[in-house]
Formats: structure tokens, sequence, C-alpha cells
């Protein structure tokens, strides 16, 4: 009897256990330590202000139409701390997502009174979503910190103004501005944390005069601040029926990465606004007064501005826009909170607690395909992309198919500028460039390989560099026979001179079977000055430990 009890009280957390776990396993496989896009500009870039003399000021600039001042104080740890590598980065992505977690187990346990088998259930249950890896666009980028601070801290804001209006501890009160103000820094739609609150104590009816003034005199002082010279960033419109079908399909998104059809996608997005709107009737209409369901109520509210403010901001893009990974999680939040919400209104119904625990059977199935993401090949491929990308960038390569897949290279000033950032990183031996691997790349080229030893290998394939004329792409293989082992990287030897340099870690099986059983992942790719690679011998140096 009592082995059988503890089986029904474990079960419901083996999905949630397993979507946590799969959601760690993939943020280290997918991981990266090259710059991404906005963080050559935002983190790199960022810091090397820093480090020429700008004090404070960096931390308050813009980005694009943000303010994400608490994401930059964590950029400015990841390079101080940790050589900009992101290792803190995507660990403080982790983090975020338990404590948003967190946040709706606590609002489960309020919504559910006396009920708490069913607030355990409802607390595994969005689990799910909240590690759900259709948001791993957030997950396993360094710069995403700010897409999940601006969803953490307006929820513990209202949650918190929840809790004075129950008790009516001034710590409390204290607490859910503080949360307000800092919502504001952490993205644009943040600016909306302190009207909520305003909001909230107005319907709650519990609010004094000089609380809400002071919360009211905050508001206006924090948008004041933060409107202080902020330049306002120019989107192209959309038609209106293209707007109002991106609308739908930003709605249902996760719908449509699970079913890739657009009527299925905009049908769940109509459904999901309207009962959206259905639940914040059900306040007026006095069918429950728990503050912490208007704390969740409006909650939903703020995530429908934001998707909203991305309607008119991003659907000049077209609708393959709405799909963005990066908004999955903002959904994922929002679906929990729905859940949450309609549970506290059935909460005394006997039939309740049996379709709580069949949904928690079937989200788990419907996101199960999505999660195997996690243990796709594409991950460490990717990486491994990206950090050719560095190498090229490392040796002076203007190998624009490579580096675009890291930074933008559409036009003239994009491509300037990565030169600009790269210049800075190798000055101040920032982020990958101050690797091992490439930090001997660059010093080495040109010159004799002193200090580095022949190695087996051989360079199967050599591509010319379209956009780059004075070097060539190879490929090929390498293996330490004196060690046993595959080298990170390796270098092209020719006429007593380095002329260039590969990273391995492709996987070549033939290597593997008629050479050494190590040598799996020997295959390399990278560069060389185009004359002199014809006469030429593999070295290395180092090994993997």
């Amino acid at each position: 009897m009592v082995r059988a009890t503890v089986v029904r009280a474990l079960l419901p957390a083996t999905a949630p256990a397993f979507f946590i776990v799969t959601t760690i396993v993939g943020a280290v496989r997918w991981f990266s330590p090259v710059p991404f896009w906005d963080m050559w500009d935002g983190t790199l870039q960022f810091y090397v202000a820093r480090l020429q003399g700008a004090h404070w000021s960096p931390f308050f600039e813009q980005a694009n139409e943000h303010r994400i001042v608490l994401s930059k104080v964590l950029f400015w740890a990841d390079y101080r701390f940790f050589g900009g590598l992101s290792y803190l980065l995507i660990f403080l992505n982790i983090v975020l997502m338990f404590c948003l977690w967190m946040s709706l187990c606590l609002a489960a346990r309020a919504l559910m009174g006396a009920h708490r088998r069913l607030a355990y259930l409802c607390c595994a249950l969005v689990a799910v979503p909240c590690f759900s890896w259709l948001q791993s666009e957030n997950i396993n980028w360094g710069y995403q910190s700010p897409f999940y601070l601006a969803y953490l801290l307006p929820l513990v804001a209202l949650l918190m103004m929840a809790r004075w209006i129950h008790d009516r501890r001034n710590v409390w009160f204290v607490a859910a501005t503080v949360c307000g103000v800092l919502s504001t820094v952490t993205m644009a739609n943040g600016l909306l944390a302190l009207p909520l609150l305003v909001l909230m104590l107005a319907l709650s009816g519990e609010s004094t005069r000089w609380r809400t003034a002071t919360l009211l005199l905050v508001t206006v002082l924090t948008l004041a601040a933060w409107t202080y010279h902020y330049h306002t960033m120019p989107h192209a419109g959309a038609p209106f029926r293209i707007m109002v079908k991106f609308l739908l399909m930003f709605f249902g998104a996760p719908f449509g990465w699970l079913f890739h059809n657009e009527i299925v996608t905009m049908l769940v997005g109509a459904t999901v606004i309207s009962a959206s709107i259905w639940l914040a009737l059900q306040w007026g209409r006095r069918v429950t007064r728990d503050p912490s369901y208007l704390a969740l109520a409006l909650f939903v509210v703020y995530i429908g501005a934001a998707g909203a403010a991305a309607t008119i901001s991003r659907s000049n893009f077209g609708l393959g826009a709405a799909l963005a990974g990066r908004y999955e999680t903002s959904l994922m939040l929002l679906y929990s909170a729905l859940l949450l919400l309609f549970v506290h209104l059935y909460r005394e119904r006997v039939a309740t607690l049996a379709v709580v625990g069949a949904i928690s059977v079937f989200v788990p199935l419907m996101l199960f395909a999505a999660q195997l993401g996690t243990m796709d090949q594409s991950g460490p491929e990717i990486a491994r992309e990206r950090m050719q990308a560095a190498l090229a960038l490392d040796l002076g390569v203007d190998d624009r198919d490579t580096i675009g897949s890291v930074y933008p290279q559409h036009t003239a000033e994009q491509r300037a500028q990565i030169w600009r950032v790269v210049a800075n990183a190798v000055r101040y031996n920032l982020s990958v460039f101050g690797s091992s691997e490439l930090k001997t790349a660059r010093a080495l080229l040109g010159k004799p390989p002193v200090g580095l030893k022949e190695c087996r290998g051989n360079i199967d394939a050599e591509a010319p560099v379209v956009s780059d004329t004075g070097h060539v792409r190879l490929s090929g293989w390498v293996f330490d026979e004196a060690t046993k082992q595959v080298p990170k990287s390796a270098y092209i030897v020719s006429n007593g001179m380095v002329v260039g340099s590969v990273l391995t870690g492709i996987d070549r099986p033939d290597v593997q079977q008629s050479i050494d059983s190590k040598a799996r992942h020997s295959g390399f790719q990278g560069y060389a000055v185009k004359a002199d690679v014809h006469n030429y011998s593999i070295f290395c140096k180092g090994s993997f430990p």
C-alpha cells in the first residue's frame, strides 16, 4: 500500500523530470562559446567600451528599442569572470527558467487553496511547457536573458502585490514596486509592469489612496527616467489583414511548430485570445476574488500586450516571423497561466482532478517529439560551424558564407562592423579569441612551426573562398599517433612556414576504422593561404585530455 502511494505521488513528476533533464542536456550539447548575432555588439563590444574608458553609459545605451540594463550586468560578469565564453549566461538561462517555473508553482499553490493534490499536479504539469525545447532559441543563446527577465520580474511583482492584498504586510508592497521598477530595464515590454500594478490596486478595491499615489509617482518617475535620451526605432508597417493573421499565429505559435498548418495555428490563436478575455471577465463578474487570480490574469494581459507589440513591429517580416523560437517562452508561460486560471475556477468540481491528470499525459506526449531535438546531432554541428566562423575571423579570412552563420553579412557596413569588433576582441583576448587554439593559430601564421610537431593526416579537399581569393577552404583529417589522440587544432605548413590552421571534431568513421579506434572525430576544416598548400605538411600541438 505504501509503495503504491509513493508511485502515485512520483508518477506526475516523471514527465517534468524528463523535460528538465533533457533541456539541461540540450543546453550542454548545443553550447557554443562563439558570440552569435546581437552578441558581437551587445556583449563583446559593450565590454570593450568598458575597457576603453566608458564607465556607466554603456549599461544604459539602447539595444534596438530596449534598455537591457540587468542583462548587461550579466554580460559584464560573464566577460569579467568567465572570459566572455557564455558559460555563465547559458547557466543563468536555465536558472531563470527554474525561477519562472517556481513562480508559477507558487501561484498554483495560492490558487488551489486546500486542494493540495491539485496544486501539486498543476505544478508538475506547467514544468513541461516551462522547460519545453520549443524555446531552444532562448535557452542556448547567451543573449536571451532579457526574454526571461522580462517575464519573470513582472510575474513576481504581480504575485507579490497579490500577497500584499492578502495579508497587508508592507514588505510585499515594497518588493512588488521594486520588481516593477526593475522590469523596465529588462525589455521594452517591461514598461507595462508598473501600470499593471496600479491597475491591480484599482481592480482589487483594497488599496489606500497614499499607496496608490505612491505607486503612481514611482511609475511616472521611472517612465520619465527610462525615456531620457531614448531614440525611437522606425518600423515598417504591414497591412491590417496581415497584422491580424500575424497576431493569431503569434498566440497559436506552439501549435504552428507542432502541426505546420497556418489554419490550425490561427484557430488556436483565436481560442487563446477568447479564453483570455473570458477569464478576465470572471473577475469583473466577481466569480472569484482571489488576488492571485487577478495577478495571473494581469500577467496574461502583459503577455497579450507583448504579443500586440511584436505584431506591430515584426509583422512586416512576414507571417513566419510569428513563429520565431524566442517568442515560445512567453507563449509557454501564457498557456500555463491560462491553465492555472481555469483550474482555479473549477477546483471544487470532482472531475477537475481527473481532467488535469489527463492533460498531464497529453501535453508531454504532444511536446515529446520537439523535446527530442535536445539530442539532435544538428546542435553540435551548429556549434562546430560557429567555431569555423570564429577561425575565419581569427585568421583574417573573409569567408562571408561561413561568417554569415554568426553575424549578418548583407551590407558593407555589417561586414566592416564585424571586423572592427573582432579587432577589439583579438586586442584584448576576449571571448573565443582568447582560447589557446585561436591565439596559437594567429600567432604562428606566417612563421616557422616552432613548438609544433608533424602529425599524420591528409588534406582531402580544397575549395576556393568565393569572397576571399587569397585563401582556400580545406577539409581532411589529422591524428597524433604519438599520443593516440585527436588534436583540437592543427596547422598547415609549407616551405617551412605556417600558412593555415584547421579545427578538428568532424566525424570520420573511415579514419577510425583504418587508422585508430580513437580517430573517430579526426576530421577537420580550416583555411590556408591559397598559393602555399600544394607542398604541405600537417603539424599539431596539444590534444584532447
